[in-house]
């Protein structure tokens, strides 16, 4: 991500300039996630406030909130010290992250980034995962200009995540918020064991 556009996530955080921040997990993963059994090291890219990373840790998994911006982490930090808050550009993770998590959670992190890079963001996801492993998504897909958060369709996320993940299930979302009923779909895709030689 371009140092400007950090910036500009900086200033948005100080401002309280968020208007995809829930203040709270989005009802969907927290209904969905539930019923998982923790397996292991989940992450969640842009985590903001941390939210969804705190009902991980909840749940049982060893979770890890990603973020650019240190003013939206230290918020999450004095919220819930209990997970691993990590400051940095999901676009470019640490090298040593790659292949380790059995689970990354997108919450609008994927409407947060300009359309341009999403396929960048795609390639993050898959790179993050080890084989086997979940991603799970709750994609804000609304058709308003600008942003962020910026708009797409159901069709935008499958071509963004769909290889060389597995697409397990791509629905609408049944307990959204007010607000982004109808608007909100849950994705599963999974990272496919590599073929035995």
């Amino acid at each position: 991500m371009a140092l400007e556009e950090a910036a500009a996530w900086r200033q948005r955080w100080q401002e309280g300039n968020t208007p995809w921040n829930l203040g709270q997990a989005a009802p969907e993963l927290v209904t969905v996630l539930s019923r998982w059994r923790p397996v292991g090291r989940a992450l969640v890219p842009g985590c903001g406030h941390g939210h969804e990373v705190s009902l991980l840790q909840d749940l049982g998994w060893d979770a890890t909130g990603l973020d650019i911006a240190p003013e939206a982490l230290a918020t999450a930090r004095q919220r819930d010290p209990r997970p691993q808050w990590h400051c940095g550009d999901v676009l470019n993770p640490p090298l040593a992250w790659q292949g380790t998590f059995d689970l990354v959670l997108e919450h609008t992190c994927f409407c947060a980034l300009p359309p341009r890079c999403r396929q960048a963001y795609g390639q993050a996801v898959t790179n993050l995962l080890q084989a086997g492993g979940n991603f799970l998504g709750l994609f804000w897909c609304h058709s308003r200009p600008d942003g962020p958060p910026f708009g797409s369709t159901p069709q935008d996320v499958k071509t963004c995540f769909g290889s060389p993940l597995r697409l397990i299930t791509l629905q609408q979302a049944r307990h959204s918020v007010e607000e982004r009923c109808g608007e909100e779909w849950l994705g599963h895709w999974q990272k496919p064991q590599p073929n035995p030689q």
